[in-house]
């Protein structure tokens, strides 16, 4: 590897945390205050999958890829050692020690044929090789995997819990956007070992459920658009303030709100092609989870067996990213890597 890691200054050891985070106060906050918790969380994986999808156009390539880099990162950690972002990404290459297309088959809970057609294609794109039982992930890699314009949304996004935690006699001071950013930078695979740990199994719940994430993708801006309007109107209506965490779902697919979104917006704001953005629509409409006005717009809807796993997988993704949002404060103010 080009530039190793000076082991002297970059191995870490791990030793008990004192004032470990009780994951079930931060998950208690987030869900008083459920509505704007979940603007801000569908907001960034907006972003997030946005980027993720402009990679290839193909969401099954970049799970591999964000897979291989996830192994990468762990390897670290076995090692007790990391990297910074400036410092992995001026790597000219990483190997991964063992390519194992069933373990990887069995954990995306993607067909082994598949995941070989997909490494394959990255192999054909010089984004990675070979090298006997080893993978070579190569410079290419990084130009698609950057992770510039997610880095700036998750700072944001763990800026604005911070924010609406902050005063809480177990967790003390908000953390600052920019000086999140620039800790995540300087702990850059530790975190985002830890993120892809979230990331990766949330994106497989929602892509075993729509069949692809690209559906997912379709439906989650329609959503986006239902809590957009209820966030305008949170503190002028009765019926917003009823809602909570239990019912939170359910709630917002039945309001009725002014305005919906429509193909061309849908196929703009995700990149996907809008004749393929038509077709999904049909068969969210079919499921009953959308709905189409006369004015060709879209709606939650909540009706059949799919809106059940929708809302399964809603109170699933509370707990996970309330303990995301634990271990990240445990990091930046409890452990031994300082800001």
């Amino acid at each position: 590897m080009a530039n190793p890691i000076d082991i002297k200054s970059k191995t870490f050891t791990l030793k008990p945390v004192k004032n470990e985070f009780n994951k079930t106060l931060v998950l208690e906050s987030l869900e008083r205050n459920i509505i704007t918790h979940w603007d801000t969380w569908g907001r960034f994986q907006q972003i997030w999958n946005n980027q993720a999808y402009a990679s290839f156009k193909d969401f099954d390539k970049y799970l591999v890829l964000i897979y291989l880099i996830r192994d990468n990162f762990q390897q670290y950690a076995d090692k007790f050692n990391y990297y910074s972002y400036d410092e992995f990404y001026a790597l000219e290459y990483v190997t991964i020690n063992k390519l194992n297309l069933i373990k990887i088959s069995s954990e995306l809970n993607i067909p082994k044929e598949t995941i070989r057609r997909k490494v394959n294609e990255l192999q054909k794109d010089e984004i990675l090789k070979r090298d006997g039982k080893s993978i070579i992930l190569q410079k290419n890699c990084f130009i698609y995997q950057k992770p510039n314009t997610s880095l700036d949304a998750l700072s944001s996004l763990i800026h604005k819990k911070s924010k609406a935690i902050q005063g809480e006699s177990w967790f003390g001071d908000k953390m600052e956007k920019e000086e999140i950013k620039t800790y995540i930078k300087k702990y850059f695979t530790i975190i985002w070992l830890r993120f892809l740990k979230l990331q990766i199994p949330f994106l497989l719940r929602h892509r075993f459920n729509f069949q692809d994430l690209e559906t997912w993708m379709i439906w989650g801006n329609v959503a986006l658009n239902h809590q957009k309007i209820l966030n305008k109107h949170i503190n002028n209506s009765v019926e917003i303030k009823i809602i909570d965490h239990q019912n939170y779902y359910q709630k917002i697919s039945d309001l009725k709100i002014e305005r919906g979104v429509n193909t061309s917006s849908i196929a703009d704001i995700t990149n996907i092609p809008r004749a393929t953005v038509i077709r999904k629509l049909k068969w969210l409409v079919k499921k009953g989870t959308i709905k189409k006005n006369d004015k060709l717009e879209y709606f939650l809807d909540y009706k059949g067996n799919l809106n059940k796993k929708i809302e399964e997988n809603f109170r699933i993704n509370q707990i996970f990213v309330a303990e995301f949002l634990s271990d990240f404060f445990d990091y930046y103010k409890n452990s031994k890597f300082r800001p």
